[in-house]
C-alpha cells in the first residue's frame, strides 16, 4: 500500500509495475541460465530446426498460396473474363469502342486492387493476346505489351487450359519498380476459349525480397535458401547465390529430410522441406557446433522456472494493468459511443491522477457540446419556421393555384396549347416554390423547377435559352437542399448568356459514394478577377467574409447563400469549383455525398419517385 496522501501518477504506475513484472523475473531468469553449464542433445539440435524450417515454409507457402489464388480468382472470375472475351471479339472484328473500354478497365482494375488489397505487395497484370492490358500498379512509360516478347512468355503459351507456369525469379519488367524490387516471383498461365485460342494472359509476380527477407532473421552462422525445381537457388539472404545451382545438391539425397554433412572441414546440419507449390524446396544448413551451443543441458529446469516464473509475474502484470488502464477503457469505449452520435453519454471517471482529471473534462466538454447542439437546432428551427411563415403569408397557395389552372384550362378550351403550357410551367413552379415545406427534395424534382424556370425565361425574352439534360438514373432519387441550382442557372443565364440566346447544359453522376452536378453556359465566361471574386463568394478559395444572416435573407437569395446552404447541410463535406474563360463560357460542379447528415427524408405522398 502507498502512503496515505501520495498520488502516483499514471506514467509512473505503469513504469513501477513494468519494472516490478518484467525485470525482477528477467533477472531471476538469466541469474539460474547463468548458473548452469549447457550441453547439447542432437535431437534437440534437429527438432529446433525443422521447427524453424516449418516456420519458414508456412509463411512462404502462403506468399505462392496468395499467387494462386489470384491467378485463380481471375481465371474464374465470370466478370473479368467475360470483359477479356469481349474485348479480344472486338479486336478481331476490328470494332472498338471506347466508351466501353473505360468502363470495363475501370471494373477489372478495382477487382484485381480489391483481391490484391490484403496480401503482400503483389504485381498482377492481364494481358489480352492483342497487347490490351489490366493491372493494379501504375504503369508509367512502360508498355505493356514489351511482355509478349519475353522468352517465357513462350512457356506460358504452352501450357494446358488450368496449368500454372512457375517462371521462378526473374529481372523485375516493371521499370518504375525495378530500383526497389530488382528481382521478382513470378507465375503465368493463359485464358483459353473452346476453340483452344489464347484470348489473355495471367502474370502474378512478388518482390523476391518478400521472401528473403524471412531469412535475414535465421540465427548466425545459418543459411537458409529456397531452391527451385532445377536445383537453381530462387531466394537467398546472399544475392550472389541467385540463379546458381545449390552447391550441396548431390547431400539432399543422402542426407534426406534432417541430416548431419561434412562440408569444408565442418559439420553441418542440413534440413530440407518441400513446399506444396511449384516444387520447390527450403533448405537449412547451420554450423553443427554453433547450434550445439544454444541449448542447455539444464534447458528442461531452466524452461520449467521460466514459465513457472513467468506466468506468475505476468499474472500480477495483468491484474495490475487491467486495473490502472480500466479508466482509458472506459473513455475509450465512451469516445466511440459518441462518434456515433451518443452525446448523452458521459464517463463518470474521477480520481485525483491525470486520467481522473481527464474523464472530469471529457464530460464536462460533453456537457457544452449537448448545449450548443441543442441551442443551434433550436436556433434553426426558428429561423427555418419563420422563413416559412413569411412565404406563406403573402399569398393564399390554393386560391392561388386554383385560378391559375382555371385560367389555363380556359386557353387550352381556346386552342391555345402554348400559353396554356406556359401557365402550367408557371403553376408547377409557383407550386414548389411555396407549397413545399420540405427542405429538401430530390434532383428529379429540382430538374422539374429548372424546366419550368427555363420554359419561363424564354417566354419573358425574345431570345431562346436551350437547357440540355445529361443524367445517370441513379443520381436522380438523390436528395438535396431544394433551390439549390435555380441561382446557378439564373446567374448563367444573366451574367453568362447575357439574356441571349444560348445553352445551358445539366449532367449529373454518381461515383465513390458521391454525386456530382456540373451546369454549364457557351456564354462570355469571365476573365480571372471576376472569376476569383465569384469564386471567393461562392466558398469556392475559402468561406466567404460576409454577413451570414444578410446573405440567406430571401430577398438576397444568390450565389453565396447557395454554397452557405450547402456548409449548414453537409459541413465540409462538399466541394464547388468553378471555371471560366473568356469567350468560352462558364462550368458549375458540385460534389455532395449522396446521403444528407442527420436528416430522415421521407417524401410527401404524390411527389415523384
Amino acid at each position: 500500500m502507498l502512503p496515505k496522501g501520495w498520488k502516483l501518477g499514471f506514467r509512473n504506475k505503469l513504469l513501477v509495475a513494468s519494472l516490478l513484472c518484467l525485470l525482477l523475473p528477467a533477472s531471476i531468469t538469466l541469474y539460474i541460465s547463468n548458473s548452469y553449464t549447457e550441453h547439447i542433445l542432437r535431437s534437440q539440435v534437429i527438432q529446433n530446426e525443422r521447427r524453424s524450417l516449418e516456420q519458414e515454409s508456412m509463411y512462404i507457402s502462403n506468399l505462392l498460396s496468395n499467387l494462386v489464388l489470384v491467378s485463380n480468382y481471375i481465371q474464374f472470375d465470370t466478370g473479368i473474363t467475360r470483359i477479356l472475351k469481349e474485348n479480344w471479339q472486338r479486336s478481331k472484328l476490328q470494332q472498338p469502342d471506347p466508351a466501353q473500354s473505360v468502363l470495363q478497365f475501370s471494373e477489372v482494375t478495382r477487382k484485381l486492387d480489391n483481391v490484391t488489397s490484403m496480401m503482400e505487395k503483389t504485381y498482377v497484370t492481364v494481358l489480352t493476346s492483342d497487347g490490351q492490358s489490366y493491372t493494379n500498379y501504375a504503369l508509367g512509360s512502360f508498355d505493356v505489351k514489351t511482355l509478349l516478347l519475353q522468352p517465357w512468355m513462350d512457356k506460358i503459351r504452352q501450357q494446358p487450359v488450368f496449368d500454372l507456369y512457375w517462371a521462378g525469379v526473374l529481372n523485375n519488367y516493371i521499370p518504375a519498380l525495378a530500383a526497389d524490387s530488382p528481382q521478382v516471383l513470378t507465375i503465368g498461365r493463359n485464358l483459353k476459349l473452346s476453340s483452344s485460342s489464347i484470348y489473355a494472359y495471367i502474370i502474378v509476380s512478388i518482390d523476391e525480397s518478400r521472401i528473403s527477407q524471412i531469412f535475414n532473421d535465421n540465427q548466425r552462422g545459418q543459411e537458409t535458401l529456397l531452391i527451385g525445381p532445377d536445383g537453381a537457388v530462387i531466394a537467398s539472404r546472399d544475392k550472389s547465390l541467385l540463379d546458381q545451382p545449390f552447391a550441396l545438391a548431390d547431400k539432399l539425397e543422402t542426407a534426406g529430410d534432417s541430416g548431419f554433412i561434412d562440408y569444408n572441414g565442418e559439420k553441418y546440419l542440413l534440413s530440407s522441406l518441400e513446399l506444396p507449390y511449384g516444387k520447390y524446396r527450403i533448405v537449412s544448413l547451420s554450423p553443427y557446433l554453433e547450434a550445439v551451443r544454444q541449448i542447455s543441458a539444464t534447458h528442461r529446469w531452466s524452461t520449467a522456472v521460466q514459465i513457472v516464473s513467468g506466468a506468475f509475474f505476468l499474472l500480477i502484470l495483468v491484474v495490475l494493468v487491467r486495473q490502472f488502464t480500466k479508466p482509458v477503457i472506459r473513455l475509450d469505449s465512451v469516445a466511440a459511443r459518441v462518434e456515433l452520435g451518443e452525446l448523452g453519454i458521459r464517463s463518470g471517471v474521477r480520481g485525483h491522477d491525470e486520467i481522473g482529471r481527464l474523464g472530469k473534462s471529457f464530460d464536462h466538454m460533453l456537457d457544452r457540446v449537448e448545449k450548443m447542439i441543442i441551442q443551434i437546432k433550436v436556433e434553426q428551427a426558428q429561423k427555418r419556421k419563420a422563413e416559412l411563415a413569411m412565404l406563406q403569408s403573402q399569398i393564399n397557395p390554393h386560391f392561388l393555384f386554383n385560378i391559375l389552372n382555371s385560367i389555363r384550362l380556359r386557353i387550352m378550351m381556346k386552342g391555345d396549347e402554348e400559353n396554356a403550357e406556359l401557365l402550367f410551367s408557371l403553376s408547377r413552379l409557383l407550386r414548389m416554390t411555396i407549397q413545399q415545406r420540405d427542405e429538401y427534395t430530390t434532383l428529379h424534382d429540382e430538374l422539374l423547377i429548372i424546366s419550368s424556370y427555363v420554359e419561363l425565361l424564354n417566354f419573358r425574352q425574345a431570345d431562346e435559352v436551350t437547357l440540355e439534360t445529361d443524367c445517370t438514373s441513379e443520381s436522380l432519387g438523390i436528395v438535396l437542399p431544394r433551390f439549390l441550382l435555380q441561382p446557378v442557372i439564373e446567374n448563367a443565364y444573366i451574367h453568362g448568356l447575357k439574356q441571349e440566346s444560348g445553352t445551358i447544359q445539366i449532367r449529373t453522376w454518381t461515383k465513390e459514394h458521391r454525386l456530382s452536378i456540373s451546369i454549364r453556359d457557351n456564354g462570355r465566361g469571365m476573365d480571372g478577377p471576376t472569376l476569383e471574386r465569384l469564386r471567393a463568394e461562392t466558398g469556392s478559395s475559402g468561406l466567404p467574409e460576409q454577413d451570414t444572416q444578410s446573405a440567406i435573407r430571401l430577398a438576397h437569395i444568390g450565389l453565396s447563400n447557395v454554397y452557405e446552404r450547402l456548409y449548414l447541410t453537409y459541413g465540409a463535406d462538399f466541394q464547388i469549383t468553378i471555371d471560366s474563360k473568356s469567350g468560352e463560357g462558364t462550368t458549375f460542379l458540385f460534389v455532395l455525398p449522396e446521403a444528407i447528415p442527420d436528416q430522415g427524408y421521407e417524401r410527401e405522398s404524390g411527389e415523384h419517385v
